[in-house]
């Protein structure tokens, strides 16, 4: 009787040891796998960001936002990069400015910072998400480019909506006016 249940004891913990590493080589399978990814989207960021400045760089734009729909679920966030070139012969002063564009009027509601964006529809309100970037004034010298980070945090109301990213010139370059947009572009965002 104590052989035998010596030798249920042994083989319960070969089997406990056993589980133990085949879940320890699980969770580094796991964790090396998100790393991978991480790295893949890092590359992918820094490959976007040296397509964006070679497309201001050969066609000689202003500005590159190199899409012009943006797909985001609900809840989740999307990473955006917008490219800027001083075409100017002056150095460039300017703030990146985003707005909603009301399909209704057409007309055009500011953003700021980290300020959630709202629609009405039907007479309610909801919340699309928000965008955060560095709303500070930028500098480029004659003929520098250069690209900068925006980020869209989805709310979970689902739908196509226009925006307009618009470049504002802070300082008044000889080609441009302080109430001028220095280059502008429009964009759709969908919730799904």
């Amino acid at each position: 009787m104590k052989k035998g249940s010596l030798n249920l004891s042994i083989q319960a913990i070969v089997i406990i040891v056993i589980a133990f590493v085949v879940l320890g080589l699980g969770l580094t399978f796991v964790r090396s796998q998100f790393k991978s990814m991480g790295e893949t989207a890092g590359a992918v960021q820094e490959q976007i960001s040296q397509q964006i400045l070679e497309d201001l760089r050969t066609g000689n734009k202003k500005l590159s936002f190199p899409t012009e729909e943006v797909k985001v679920n609900g809840g989740e966030s999307k990473g955006l990069a917008i490219g800027v070139k001083n075409t100017g012969e002056a150095p460039l002063e300017f703030k990146l400015v985003l707005a909603i564009i009301d399909d209704v009027t057409g007309e055009e509601k500011g953003l700021g910072n980290k300020q959630e964006v709202d629609v009405v529809e039907g007479g309610t309100t909801y919340t699309l998400g928000k965008f955060i970037w560095n709303p500070a004034s930028q500098k480029l010298g004659v003929g520098e480019s250069n690209v900068y980070p925006v980020k869209f945090l989805a709310g979970h109301h689902s739908g196509t909506y226009t925006f307009v990213v618009k470049i504002m010139d802070t300082k008044g370059t000889p080609d441009t006016s302080d109430d001028e947009a220095y280059a502008s572009k429009s964009f759709f965002i969908t919730i799904l």
